[in-house]
């Protein structure tokens, strides 16, 4: 059961949700909260991190991205990943995003030292032999001919999207799904829209994103009463889905989970589950202390 600290904290955080749901308030709050963008993702060496981060998991699987349509889930605010994945080869990019990006992020000299840095490491980039020499010699150009080949679509939910069935090879996100309201929803949606044999590829971090210093606290909270903390603030963590429950909503849809790499755990006791709700409770004691998981999983050509 929550202790009085916690369920204070949670009675603060309901009043302030559910003020949110009003969209005057909610306007209000937007306009005068400070932007919630971290710096540091602007920076080169973020988009180069995670694009190496995924495509390292899916060369085994695939190889190249050559040829692919690709699909990245939650960009942020720039799509530098989805320029390295065209750099690589990718046929086609399309960047969906439940937030448009501020006008301001994702500047030409982000993309322009993107381009440069993968071509003077086209190995690690997978940069396309096609395009290698351009990148050397005309970088700039080069980022901006990429960059206008990107579909950027929002306000779109990847639960809730009208992009054509089996029309995808490779699909994609970083630390988002912790962060959506219907995960099995979009899990759903990335089963519609990958062809068959396509890849999915999902860093996720499962901590509470309010302390990362108590990394479980959130599953002291009811289903309930976590939706009324969390349902309108914006990007709240509304998934407390744990490693198991994210791989078994996988291959309920059929994506059969291909690799899973564990980076980051907690030792659970039986003290602490028992602090938890009882939708936890059941939970094996190594699966709650999962704090963060790359999953990747392949669309079945037939379904069992």
């Amino acid at each position: 059961m929550p202790d009085i600290k916690t369920t204070l904290q949670s009675g603060r955080s309901i009043i302030k949700n559910i003020a949110l749901g009003n969209r005057l308030i909610a306007s209000s709050y937007q306009r005068r909260a400070p932007q919630s963008d971290d710096p540091e993702k602007n920076e080169a060496s973020y988009p180069l991190t995670v694009f190496h981060r995924h495509v390292t998991a899916l060369e085994p699987l695939r190889g190249s991205l050559m040829g692919a349509d690709l699909l990245e889930i939650g960009p942020g605010s720039n799509v530098g990943v989805g320029l390295l994945a065209l750099l690589a080869g990718a046929k086609s990019v399309t960047c969906l995003d439940v937030v448009p990006r501020a006008q301001d992020h994702g500047s030409n000299a982000l993309y322009l030292a993107l381009v440069k840095t993968a071509a003077i490491f086209p190995d690690t980039y997978l940069v396309a032999p096609a395009l290698l020499k351009r990148a050397r010699h005309d970088p700039e150009g080069l980022a901006r001919d990429l960059l206008d080949r990107i579909n950027y679509c929002s306000p779109v939910d990847i639960a809730r999207n009208s992009l054509p069935d089996a029309s995808l090879d490779v699909i994609c996100s970083h630390t988002c799904f912790e962060h959506f309201s219907d995960p099995a929803g979009a899990i759903a949606q990335i089963a519609r829209l990958l062809r068959p044999g396509g890849l999915t590829s999902h860093q996720i971090d499962l901590r509470d994103h309010r302390d990362f210093n108590r990394p479980l606290d959130f599953l002291a909270y009811s289903n309930t009463i976590w939706r009324l903390m969390t349902s309108h603030l914006p990007n709240a963590v509304r998934t407390r889905w744990r490693a198991s429950q994210y791989r078994a909503a996988f291959e309920k849809q059929g994506l059969e989970a291909m690799y899973l790499e564990v980076s980051q755990t907690i030792i659970v006791t039986e003290q602490m589950r028992h602090q938890f709700s009882r939708c936890f409770q059941a939970l094996d004691l190594e699966d709650l202390g999962i704090l963060n998981l790359l999953l990747v999983a392949r669309k079945r050509d037939h379904p069992r």
